[in-house]
């Protein structure tokens, strides 16, 4: 039996990724689009050929599942609400942009016993999700460089326009994702801290393992300076490690997938992009931005 999914946004992301491939998954039913504009969602959920919901509880009363494409302070205020009415939960990284607001969100997927997968898109793909952890049996690595550039905010393109973007910059847009490749290899992080210089973020952290890392970000880079790369480095050994790119539908596709066989499972067992996995990224980056306002390491908890 299919799993009826609802949308929760209606903005470029919502329509061209969840949407668009909810709306063709074998195993879903798609039943509508709730966002907070009602005439957007409205011409949203047209443009798909599904059901606009102008009130969020009335569209939560009618699926099993719900995926959010909204801004991160967003999700976090609401995500503890469909948890709580029972529903499923696909949430966008980073999962919330306070701890505190990220750890609502554990404690009610927790007590309602939903199913609830952060969607770092990385980890969706498979030529990424398998070279993880032979990089990490080649370790332990003393030290990793790395490199994480964009031109997502450039001019004319489709994010110019976010504002939470453009607010909290690219520590918080992909540092999560330079952060999925990063703790699977490195293992946890005691200390962290950003710096700034122009449109480049560096967000520099000291494992617990005793290994460090340095990533530089950026949203601003033109296609000269894009792409995502890592060096690794142990002693006299060095590895470089240089993902492919990652495709929009294909992942969030893969997703979908592992969020209906966790539906399924019973007993229902971790999964490494749960949302503990979702906090611990939004712990590391809190502490980073506290440490880019004083420019002193600051402790991850």
């Amino acid at each position: 039996m299919a799993v009826r999914f609802g949308v929760v946004g209606s903005g470029y992301w919502a329509e061209q990724v969840h949407l668009a491939v909810l709306r063709q998954h074998p195993g879903v039913q798609l039943i509508g689009v709730w966002g907070r504009d009602p005439a957007k969602a409205e011409a949203t959920a047209e443009s798909v050929g599904t059901r606009p919901f102008t009130d969020l509880d009335a569209m939560l009363a009618e699926v099993d599942a719900v995926s959010f494409a909204v801004p991160p302070v967003v999700q976090g205020a609401l995500a503890p609400r469909a948890a709580r009415a029972g529903v499923h939960l696909l949430l966008e990284k980073p999962l919330a942009l306070q701890p505190a607001a990220a750890a609502q969100v554990v404690e009610a997927v927790e007590q309602a016993g939903v199913a609830a997968l952060v969607y770092f898109t990385r980890r969706y793909t498979p030529e990424i999700e398998q070279a993880l952890p032979a990089l990490a049996a080649q370790g332990p690595w003393q030290d990793v460089q790395a490199r994480f550039q964009s031109g997502a905010m450039l001019p004319g393109t489709a994010f110019e326009g976010s504002t939470w973007r453009q607010d909290k910059g690219a520590l918080w847009d992909i540092g999560p994702h330079a952060l999925s490749v990063l703790l699977p290899i490195l293992g946890p992080v005691a200390e962290a801290l950003a710096t700034q210089d122009g449109h480049v973020t560096t967000l520099s952290l000291r494992h617990a393992s005793g290994a460090r890392s340095a990533t530089r970000l950026s949203l601003h880079s033109g296609p000269d300076e894009a792409g995502e790369s890592y060096r690794f480095t142990a002693g006299a050994r060095t590895t470089t490690y240089n993902p492919p790119p990652t495709q929009r539908q294909p992942p969030f596709a893969a997703a979908v997938g592992e969020l209906l066989a966790a539906i399924a499972a019973q007993p229902r067992p971790p999964h490494r992009c749960g949302v503990r996995f979702g906090l611990e990224v939004v712990q590391i980056l809190a502490a980073a931005e506290q440490g880019l306002r004083t420019g002193a390491w600051q402790p991850v908890p």
